[in-house]
Order: structure tokens, then C-alpha cells, then sequence
């Protein structure tokens, strides 16, 4: 066990480091890391790779973003790394990834720690951990196997030379700036007899990585530099069911009034894909986001960057959308 406390295994970076140099392999799956942790094992890693090879999975900054520091660091690293092999490199994860796998190997040794510490210089000195070696073979092979499917999947998982990295801002502005150009008076929002009620259910625990949770696809591939890039926060499209696709249902363009925080807005939407089953914002997809996130966030139940479950929606008192017919291609839009 290395906990960074030398009464009890003392730091893990050490005990990584060291091994380095015993093995011909090394891949480490780490939810974050820091570059002077990089810079400063440089040559001990581009030299693993060129007994073997290195590959370095990151599993939390596809969304987060990264300093520009960070950036040129891991982009450098994937650089010299896949100069040596293509089996070596830098990876990153399309969705969030936090745990914490160090595997070295040589010819049939190996050698795995699982715990708490990431690649950083907090994680293998500074902080207290809890990081420990893996002795038993079923549990070493399973977690190999894992390590296999992160680096792998293309679902999960991409080289940073098709991933498109966010640098963070400094300071991220709120969330009223598209919403608000929607934003009409009291008088200009119509007070009309409701001819017709569709509900759609937000089916959130089914798409965790969907509609209401798009933020968490594996986002955009930009054609010209066949790299991914992450949907914006508060991009959504909500997915109705055939069933759900009343004659009431709308088609097409249509025009959906918010009543919303004391103010009222008036969004222009629109139905699309396969049968019409998207709804969505017809401008831009954050809209309709904008306004269901943040409610959700304004009253608590939901914090930057977390998925939407069934649970948020109970805590919060509603699991669907209400279309609200008044006339042709005209509704009252609820949540």
C-alpha cells in the first residue's frame, strides 16, 4: 500500500517511478494529471516506450477543459511518444473516466496498482492516497482486460490527435445570454384557451448520454480536421416516442411560449429526424437547454457538468415536457 505517508508505504510516485526502469511497458489510466509530472519523467517514459511501449489514458478533461500549459504538454508528449510506435501515445476519453490504473509489464510479468492517486505531483506526493498493487492473477486479468477496452473503444476513447481539447476560461460566463434574446413582454405573451395537452417523458436514466444528457456524447467530429470537440452544456434535443406522437403532436416548425422566473419568452422550435421524434430549439439547440438546466440548476437539484437522472427529475417534482396546443404550430411549453 502507498498512501504518500511514510508510515504506510510512503509516496507513490516513487514506487512508480522506480518500476519504470524494471519494466517495458507501462500504461497508466489516470482522471487527471499535471504537466511538471510530466515533464519531469519525461525520458523515463519515452525510454518504457522504446523497450515496449507507453500509453497514457486522461479521463476527465475532454469536458472540463485544460490550460494551454496542459495542451502543448500532453500534445508534445502524444508527439515523441508516437515518433517511437504507434502502440505508444496519449489518450483521451470521450466520457468522464475517473479511476486510477498504473500496469507495467515484461514479457509475462506484470505489475498493477489500482487506487486514488492520479498522474500529478498532488496525487503521487502531496495528498493523502490510497493506492495498492493487484496480486491476484483473475483480478490482474480483469483489470487488463478493462484497460484494453478504455484504450480501445471507440466509443470510449480517442489519441489526442482526434480530440480537440477546450482551453478553459478564466471565467465562465452564466447562463441568461442566449435565453434572454428570446425574452418578451408580459403583454406580448398570449393568454389563449389550451385546446390540447402532450406530455413528453424524459426517459434520462435510458439516454445518459442523450437528450436531455448530451453533453456527455462523445460530441462533434469537425470534418476538416477529423477531430471531436464536446457539445456545449446546455445543448439539448428531447426524444419523443411514437406513442407520444399525438395528432395534436407538432410537425415541423412551430412556436412554443415560456413562462419562466417571472419572465416570459417566446422560442422558435421545431420537430426533426426520423417520424419528428426530435425536439429541439430551431436557433440553437442551447435554448431550449438553457431553459430546462437552468431551472433544474437554479432550484438545486442539478450542479455544472453532472448527468440528469431520474432521481434529479423526482427531486425536482417532474419527469416530462408539456406541449400545450393554443392553435396551429402554436403551444405553451412547460417544464
Amino acid at each position: 500500500m502507498f498512501t504518500n505517508e511514510k508510515d504506510f508505504g510512503g509516496d507513490f510516485g516513487k514506487e512508480i517511478f522506480r518500476n519504470i526502469d524494471n519494466f517495458n511497458s507501462l500504461e497508466i489510466a489516470s482522471g487527471y494529471f499535471d504537466p511538471q509530472t510530466i515533464e519531469k519523467n519525461r525520458n523515463k517514459l519515452l525510454e518504457i516506450a522504446k523497450r515496449g511501449f507507453c500509453k497514457i489514458l486522461v479521463g476527465m478533461i475532454y469536458h472540463e477543459g485544460v490550460s494551454k500549459n496542459q495542451k502543448k504538454t500532453l500534445e508534445e508528449l502524444n508527439k515523441d511518444l508516437k515518433k517511437i510506435n504507434n502502440e505508444s501515445g496519449v489518450y483521451i476519453t470521450l466520457r468522464k473516466y475517473h479511476g486510477k490504473i498504473y500496469k507495467f509489464k515484461k514479457d509475462q510479468n506484470d505489475l498493477i496498482f489500482v487506487g486514488s492517486s492520479n498522474f500529478s505531483g498532488t496525487g503521487m506526493y502531496g495528498n493523502l492516497e490510497c493506492n495498492t498493487s493487484v496480486l491476484d492473477r483473475g483480478s490482474k486479468d480483469h483489470i487488463s482486460k478493462f484497460l484494453n477496452h478504455l484504450f480501445t473503444s471507440k466509443e470510449l476513447c480517442a489519441n489526442l490527435d482526434n480530440v480537440e481539447l477546450t482551453i478553459k476560461k478564466k471565467k465562465k460566463k452564466k447562463s441568461k445570454e442566449k435565453l434572454s434574446k428570446y425574452e418578451i413582454s408580459k403583454a406580448s405573451f398570449p393568454k389563449s384557451k389550451i385546446l390540447s395537452e402532450t406530455k413528453i417523458k424524459l426517459r434520462v436514466d435510458e439516454q445518459p448520454r442523450s437528450s436531455l444528457n448530451l453533453y456527455f456524447e462523445k460530441g462533434r467530429k469537425n470534418p476538416k480536421t477529423g477531430k471531436y470537440s464536446p457539445r456545449p452544456w446546455y445543448e439539448v434535443e428531447i426524444t419523443s416516442k411514437k406513442s407520444e406522437r399525438t395528432k395534436d403532436y407538432p410537425v415541423g416548425k412551430f412556436i412554443a411560449y415560456v413562462f419562466d422566473d417571472k419572465k416570459y419568452y417566446k422560442l422558435n422550435m421545431i420537430t426533426a429526424s426520423d417520424g419528428y421524434k426530435g425536439i429541439m430549439t430551431k436557433d440553437n439547440r442551447e435554448i431550449l437547454g438553457e431553459y430546462i438546466k437552468g431551472k433544474l440548476e437554479r432550484e438545486g437539484h442539478l450542479e455544472r457538468l453532472e448527468t440528469i437522472t431520474i432521481d434529479t427529475l423526482r427531486n425536482y417534482g417532474q419527469d416530462y415536457i408539456s406541449l400545450k396546443k393554443i392553435k396551429d404550430k402554436t403551444y405553451y411549453l412547460e417544464f
